[in-house]
């Protein structure tokens, strides 16, 4: 009887650890998903009503969720506190902080986002995000694919890593 609890254990741990990093997966395609909606706006509204940026910011890290809500409001945050910084080192220190989850090319290309944002005109800046808004959604759309191909592989490795332990054990 202890040795099946003991087994059933292993197996809930595994399956567990599997599902954590399906979930980590989900968390990136959910970041990527609210950025792009984030940078659409952004743009729209740089473009179109020509509000100024503070503003922006402010609204999109209340309306944000997630990783995404919390760049959002990072950079906001940053820039009041230290407005000879510049948005772009705000930006940049905001990705460190809370975009943990995004790959090397992701981050790089918001980090061209944060370079033009406060520079240019509102025509130059619209065209930097809408160009970063199509590639983020080609990378959320690879990540999406991704993360349905591994949490596949991920939940199966648990389980025959969970089963492998058990019978060592036993």
């Amino acid at each position: 009887m202890l040795k099946l609890l003991g087994a059933l254990c292993v197996m809930v741990v595994s399956l567990w650890c599997g599902a954590q990093a399906v979930g980590g997966l989900r968390r990136r395609v959910r970041a990527l998903e609210e950025l792009h909606a984030g940078l659409v706006w952004l743009e729209e509204e740089l473009t179109f009503r020509l509000t100024p940026l503070p503003q922006l910011l402010e609204r999109l890290g209340q309306d944000r969720r997630g990783e995404a809500g919390r760049f959002f409001q990072e950079v906001d945050r940053l820039l009041r506190l230290d407005p000879e910084g510049g948005l772009h080192q705000s930006w940049r220190r905001a990705m460190v902080r809370h975009l943990t989850l995004l790959k090397a090319e992701e981050r790089q290309a918001l980090l061209e986002v944060g370079q033009t944002l406060g520079r240019y005109d509102a025509r130059t800046q619209g065209q930097t995000l809408a160009r970063c808004a199509r590639r983020l959604a080609a990378l959320r759309d690879e990540a999406q694919g991704e993360a349905q191909r591994l949490g596949k592989v991920y939940t199966a490795l648990s389980a025959a890593g969970g089963a492998m332990v058990i019978l060592v054990l036993i």
